[in-house]
């Protein structure tokens, strides 16, 4: 995330909100360091001051959207100026956030352009050396989307390339954040694969299966290893194959 403000406690406070939300945060003070830092780090998404003295959010957004690399970037416009009647698509931006902030409708809205930003962005440079599943032609449809939480790395991205070869979208992170159950609410996922090393998944998986708006959407709880290391119901010595059929079976 980018955090665009010239009021040092605006961008102070969001950053940590942010930051204690599991996102990487920059900051910058104004639309020309903001373009900067674009630049130097491309953000899934930019929190951006209307009123900025300077190049302000107006004048960013414009230098932006010429930029054919950053076309679809999703940028949320913050103003203190409440029911401020804005053409978003003249703009080139995707919501309004009004000041002072709801922080659960902030959160919504964030977790939900880093998800479009995603969707819109997705880049894997190669396969990484332990594909366990054999390629498949793209399908010619969207299949939905699939919330995965794996604490490797590699191996989210090696899961992320083959799902996505299958046709879905998935939305990945490395430790259960509190979006989350947000954004399976919002989503409405196929499917929710949970790896058990990964922080706070014990507490997201119970979440999920307890709350009655999320319980018609499939959750597996998965560990690589072949020692149970939690009390909750796990299907363990898990491969990318099992998870994938997993997914591929909610589909028949």
């Amino acid at each position: 995330m980018l955090v665009v403000d010239d009021e040092p406690m605006v961008r102070e406070t969001l950053g940590q909100v942010l930051t204690e939300e599991g996102y990487v945060v920059d900051l910058a003070v104004d639309g020309e360091s903001a373009l900067e830092a674009v630049h130097a780090a491309r953000p899934d998404a930019i929190l951006l001051d209307l009123m900025m003295p300077g190049m302000n959010g107006r004048e960013f957004l414009q230098a932006l959207r010429g930029e054919a690399a950053y076309a679809q970037l999703p940028v949320l416009l913050m103003t203190a100026v409440h029911g401020l009647e804005v053409n978003l698509a003249t703009l080139g931006a995707s919501e309004v956030v009004e000041k002072p902030f709801n922080v659960d409708e902030l959160l919504n809205k964030v977790a939900l352009a880093v998800y479009r930003s995603r969707d819109a962005h997705k880049s894997i440079s190669q396969p990484l050396p332990f594909v366990s599943v054999p390629a498949v032609t793209a399908p010619d449809k969207d299949r939905g989307v699939v919330l995965i939480v794996e604490h490797d790395r590699a191996r989210l991205q090696q899961l992320d390339l083959v799902l996505s070869a299958r046709g879905y979208t998935v939305v990945s992170m490395t430790r259960a954040l509190s979006q989350l159950s947000r954004l399976a609410r919002a989503l409405r996922p196929r499917a929710v694969l949970l790896d058990l090393r990964s922080d706070g998944v014990i507490d997201i998986a119970r979440e999920l299966r307890a709350e009655q708006q999320l319980e018609q959407i499939p959750v597996l709880v998965f560990s690589r290893d072949a020692t149970p290391t939690a009390d909750v119901d796990a299907v363990y010595q898990a491969t990318d194959c099992d998870l994938v059929n997993f997914v591929e079976k909610l589909g028949r």
